[in-house]
């Protein structure tokens, strides 16, 4: 699940030569990433990222303050790698991003996912992965909404783009192309699982 939000409130921009940054505050990745640390998860994560259109190629990252400046890592796919630390958020750092292009409708999104994925998964460790998606999604809500939230619809596999998969179900082998979801009902009776290439991504499949 992909969910686009505006860290901390506070933003600000910034033109350079050929490109715009946008400055946002520590504050607010620390206070998510609080609640996830809180919740002691084993096998799932948050994760922040910068839709790849044409005006959102990031160029570089940074977190500074006024007393320092170091780069921020990010991968091919633009996820940010944010580290979770209080001196950032005492030191009130700003979380820059710099774009190629005009950063026009650029934004953060915030997803659940699964820590790594596997080429093959028991049924035990899927229910497991389930649960803990239900549980931090719930604690992204915050009280008292938490308490009213649907539960996963189930669980939602992405594969590298035009990828032709064979897919493992309890035994029976099926030909794939595109993202597979498995329903709740499904991953309750699951026994084994296995793909002919890993996925790239595990998050929660909601309607």
């Amino acid at each position: 699940m992909y969910k686009k939000i505006v860290i901390g409130g506070l933003y600000f921009w910034m033109a350079t030569a050929g490109a715009e940054t946008i400055s946002l505050e520590y504050r607010g990745f620390y206070e998510r990433l609080t609640r996830v640390n809180q919740g002691n998860y084993q096998l799932v994560e948050l994760a922040f990222s910068v839709p790849m259109t044409p005006n959102c190629q990031l160029q570089r990252g940074s977190i500074s303050s006024e007393k320092f400046s170091t780069p921020l890592s990010y991968t091919e796919s633009q996820r940010l790698f944010i580290p979770f630390d209080a001196n950032l958020k005492e030191q009130r750092a700003l979380v820059n991003l710099a774009f190629a292009g005009s950063a026009q409708g650029c934004g953060i999104a915030m997803q659940v996912r699964a820590k790594q994925t596997l080429a093959q998964y028991d049924g035990e460790r899927l229910r497991q992965i389930a649960v803990e998606m239900d549980k931090l999604l719930g604690a992204m809500q915050g009280f008292p909404m938490r308490y009213f939230s649907e539960p996963i619809a189930g669980l939602h596999f992405e594969f590298p783009a035009d990828a032709v998969v064979d897919i493992t179900l309890n035994g029976r082998t099926q030909v794939s192309q595109g993202p597979l979801r498995i329903a709740a009902a499904d991953v309750a009776t699951l026994e084994t699982l296995s793909f002919s290439q890993r996925p790239t991504v595990l998050s929660p499949w909601v309607k």
